[in-house]
């Protein structure tokens, strides 16, 4: 059976309504419209969805974990931007066999040689792909059977997705699109903002062209629209590196909305604790929390992780600098309402998803109860 897996990043379910997303309300009234559970994560979340299981089975949970790092070692020698050095550091990992590609950011390079990459290859190489003829795209891979082409132009969403519609063919039997546009809108101008409201309306543009042509094309078919995530705007910051920047003996990851540390001796480490202690738009997270997020319990993940309130940023952090944003993921799910979207053409039972449980979804199109 051909299948159609479309991801699009950032889509909150509460976002799915007959003004902005006509197509996907229909076609999910029409089949099974269903609330995926986010997780407190980011990496991890697309992989748990790919290989049905959690961060702590799989060890992927945030992008960057505490692990000697020789390329961006050497990196850090040359006087170049972050943004420039990033195409190196890409470039050399790829060359090392890696499929997943990260970028500096704005990690300090103090730290390029002591955090590496969490995952080393991307979605396709897991166990779903196997065996299979499929095509998958999400910049800069562009994957057919496994032969790769790297798209080195930045593209948006509305050039891949008529890259990807050319290619339907009846030798491929998994089509996967992963689009990202309404992810960058709206971090950058928040939730309800008319650029983000726009681009939600471009993405189920594109899902009911991509829809459409695929039945078209395959009349004995599934269809998966899915993402990981939405989004909540920013009413706070939190200024973590200023508490911390006068303790020595400890190394730091600010991943956004999450810190993670690891110390050198004793003493630092208390006294680190007693200053995140004292903010009070966060929490360090303790061990039952921990599992009930899925938390992998190494300490390549942190020795102490702190995560603030939804709807707080840390600033500055290693992701967005000092600039910020508008709009941010990656809180608490208890706590915030950032559930994506696990829509299929099939009628289901069921009105709630685990992340993990997807998988078994695009196996079978049938879950167990």
């Amino acid at each position: 059976m051909k299948t159609l897996i479309l991801y699009i990043d950032g889509l909150g379910f509460n976002r799915i309504n007959k003004e902005n997303t006509p197509f996907l309300h229909k076609f999910g009234n029409e089949n099974s419209l269903i609330r995926l559970k986010t997780l407190l994560a980011y990496t991890g979340i697309e992989n748990t969805f790919i290989t049905g299981k959690w961060p702590n089975e799989t060890g992927i949970w945030v992008e960057y974990i505490y692990n000697k790092n020789g390329i961006g070692n050497f990196l850090r020698i040359f006087p170049l931007h972050n943004k420039y050095l990033s195409y190196f550091y890409a470039l050399l990992n790829y060359l090392k066999g890696s499929t997943f590609l990260s970028k500096f950011y704005n990690i300090p390079r103090r730290f390029f040689g002591v955090f590496n990459n969490s995952l080393k290859e991307g979605l396709w190489k897991n166990e779903y792909f196997h065996n299979k003829r499929f095509l998958y795209y999400s910049w800069p891979f562009f994957v057919i059977n496994n032969k790769i082409k790297l798209d080195f132009i930045k593209r948006n969403d509305e050039y891949k997705v008529k890259k990807f519609i050319k290619k339907f063919d009846d030798n491929i039997d998994i089509y996967f699109l992963h689009t990202v546009d309404l992810d960058k809108a709206s971090h950058e101008y928040g939730v309800n903002s008319e650029n983000t409201l726009k681009e939600i309306k471009r993405q189920d543009e594109y899902a009911s062209l991509i829809v459409n042509e695929f039945k078209s094309r395959f009349n004995d078919c599934k269809i998966v629209i899915w993402s990981d995530h939405g989004f909540l705007d920013i009413n706070g910051f939190v200024n973590i590196e200023e508490k911390i920047k006068k303790f020595k003996n400890v190394d730091y990851f600010l991943d956004s909305t999450i810190a993670r540390f690891w110390f050198k001796d004793a003493d630092t480490k208390n006294r680190v604790i007693s200053e995140l202690n004292k903010i009070k738009e966060g929490h360090i997270l303790n061990l039952e929390e921990k599992n009930r997020y899925n938390i992998p319990l190494n300490r390549e993940q942190g020795e102490i992780i702190f995560v603030v309130e939804p709807g707080y940023l840390i600033l500055p952090n290693f992701y967005q600098g000092i600039k910020g944003c508008k709009g941010m993921h990656g809180y608490m799910p208890d706590k915030a309402d950032l559930d994506g979207i696990f829509l299929i053409n099939k009628k289901l039972n069921r009105k709630i998803l685990n992340m993990n449980e997807a998988l078994g979804l695009l196996y079978n199109g049938s879950i167990q109860f």
